[in-house]
């Protein structure tokens, strides 16, 4: 698997490129191609200190699982990896997407002993005032970007990063077409933790953004600062 480019490079350096900007109609159509920025979305790239922090929202989000969920305490120890995925990874490595929110995936790995760890819905974290700016359509209750928390299990594996892209690629096998069945293995994963910045997974074909106006629901979690 394509373990994808190095990290980007940054805001000011030389040979960085800050466009946030992508077709509106498709070169089939006949007309002249149009580059349009969604207004919703934010064009700031995601710098170390970003991931730093996401860290951080990991962190305090396992704290709270694991004080509502006693009996999986076992599982705390089988974290391997925290990643940034979906768009705003995709973000990361190309700067051109824009950031409707940020997709934090915390990833254990799996043991038959324990307890079945299962969770199918994210958590919201309110990143709060920043660069990034909010998404008009969130819930009032949000004062920057939503950050979405998901856990998941992967392969028990020597390596974790390949444990993680063997559940990876079992995903796309699953759901191949990324338009029908959007998955979030259509799109990169960006390490936090370890090695943060590592891009550890880029499809070929990644998906545009879709256009959305559905929010996030209300949230009474602050990102730590």
């Amino acid at each position: 698997m394509n373990r994808g480019p190095a990290p980007p490079k940054r805001a000011g350096e030389a040979g960085a490129r800050f466009s946030c900007y992508w077709p509106n109609c498709s070169p089939s159509s006949g007309r002249d191609l149009k580059l349009t920025r969604d207004p919703t979305r934010s064009c700031e790239p995601i710098d170390q200190a970003d991931l730093e922090r996401l860290g951080r929202i990991a962190d305090a989000e396992l704290d709270e699982f694991f004080a509502r969920n006693p009996r999986l305490a076992a599982w705390r120890g089988r974290v391997r990896i925290i990643a940034l995925a979906q768009g705003g990874a995709d973000h990361y490595l190309r700067r051109r997407r824009g950031i409707w929110d940020l997709d934090i995936i915390i990833c254990f790995a799996y043991d038959p002993t324990l307890p079945r760890l299962f969770r199918r819905n994210p958590t919201h974290w309110d990143w709060g005032p920043s660069k990034f700016g909010r998404c008009p359509y969130d819930d009032p209750s949000y004062t920057g970007r939503a950050v979405d928390v998901m856990l998941w299990v992967i392969p028990d594996r020597p390596d974790p990063i390949e444990g993680l892209r063997e559940w990876l690629s079992e995903r796309v096998a699953k759901k191949p077409n990324a338009i029908r069945t959007p998955d979030l293995a259509h799109e990169p994963v960006v390490l936090i933790r370890p090695e943060p910045g590592r891009v550890v997974w880029d499809p070929p074909s990644v998906p545009p953004p879709r256009n959305k106006t559905a929010g996030h629901p209300a949230t009474v979690r602050r990102a730590p600062a």
